[in-house]
């Protein structure tokens, strides 16, 4: 058994308890029991379709305690911002793990753009002990799985080490629930010849989505805006459905957008 010579602090939810027949664990801080958003969606496309059993935990109860019990577990960590970070040398040198990273948590603020536009200042947190750390972490994984092309460059950009580990770019996954639900929802607006109506505008308070940006896109071009904001996945699905188009204008980076495929597949116009 390795040991993990660390001080933990208190953290987390001491009582939770792993099925010890997992053979693979997936830390996130949410899962779509949760949250419904494109990470998550993700997430559950994976674990659904693997052929190991894989147990979830969130990212706020892993403890030394559950690190020593399953060190012979292999781990996938996908956000992990309420992981405690006293935790991560351990992990790296005991742990067999591989990272899904959806967005830049090198960056205190996940974002470069949104680091710039909070301080005024260029993002330099690659420089900086998060950075240093995050690197570390992922350096110690045995496999990075990368959202797009450009993400994983941008990385390497800052720290090339990472180009020494296996890599592969697996943008948003989709579960074949999913695309049956997409593949059934564009032959019943085919078959129903209808009018596509309306322009669909993600509403959300995340900075990086450019929701008002987006709204004000279609009062200048004088489009119908259909806001579509903390729906039922299912029903998200059905708007982009029967909508003229899609308009998507994110105010830095965002690595993987998920619903541009799905609108995409869905038969609307991009902006």
């Amino acid at each position: 058994m390795k040991n993990f010579n660390i001080k933990e602090e208190v953290f987390g939810n001491a009582n939770f308890q792993l099925d010890h027949s997992a053979q693979v664990i997936f830390v996130a801080d949410l899962f779509v029991e949760d949250y419904i958003g494109g990470a998550e969606l993700t997430s559950e496309a994976l674990i659904s379709e693997s052929p190991l059993k894989v147990q979830k935990i969130k990212s706020q109860n892993v403890t030394l305690e559950i690190l020593n019990k399953h060190v012979d577990k292999f781990w996938i960590f996908g956000n992990f911002a309420a992981l405690n970070p006293q935790l991560i040398p351990s992990i790296i040198g005991n742990l067999r793990y591989s990272v899904l990273e959806y967005d830049y948590k090198y960056c205190r603020y996940r974002s470069p753009e949104k680091h710039q536009s909070s301080t005024g200042a260029t993002c330099d947190c690659h420089e900086q002990i998060n950075g240093k750390l995050i690197s570390a972490f992922y350096h110690g994984a045995e496999c990075m799985w990368w959202m797009s092309e450009d993400q994983k460059s941008h990385y390497a950009s800052l720290f090339p080490f990472l180009l020494n580990k296996p890599s592969i770019v697996l943008s948003s996954v989709f579960d074949k629930k999913t695309l049956g639900t997409i593949r059934a929802l564009r032959e019943g607006i085919l078959e129903s010849n209808e009018d596509r109506k309306g322009w669909v505008v993600l509403g959300s308070e995340s900075w990086i989505k450019g929701f008002k940006e987006a709204k004000q896109w279609c009062e200048d071009n004088k489009k119908v805006a259909d806001v579509l904001w903390n729906l039922p996945y299912e029903e998200t699905l059905a708007r982009m459905s029967s909508a003229e188009g899609f308009v998507y204008l994110p105010l830095g980076k965002d690595t993987c957008p998920r619903m541009i495929i799905e609108a995409k597949l869905l038969g609307c116009k991009l902006h």
